[in-house]
């Protein structure tokens, strides 16, 4: 399922969230926050959004505690 992750963190272009769009292989938001909750460090698939197009830049490690919202993407 693709998800739409926010991180409490300056982006690059010095925004105060960070966002990304992600792949990880769960059915539903809640278990996605279950695995989350027990976890240090999630591995997910990053996803680069280019117009219409969407595609799998590799795995990329997040620190939960950064974490401040998740949601299913929906484009």
């Amino acid at each position: 399922m693709r998800f739409q992750i926010t991180l409490n963190m300056p982006s690059r272009s010095q925004n105060l969230v960070h966002q990304i769009l992600a792949d990880a292989p769960f059915e539903s938001l809640a278990d996605f926050v279950d695995w989350c909750n027990d976890m240090q460090f999630i591995i997910v698939d990053e996803i680069y959004k280019d117009g219409l197009q969407t595609n799998c830049v590799g795995q990329l490690a997040i620190n939960t505690d950064v974490i401040g919202k998740i949601k299913i993407f929906r484009p």
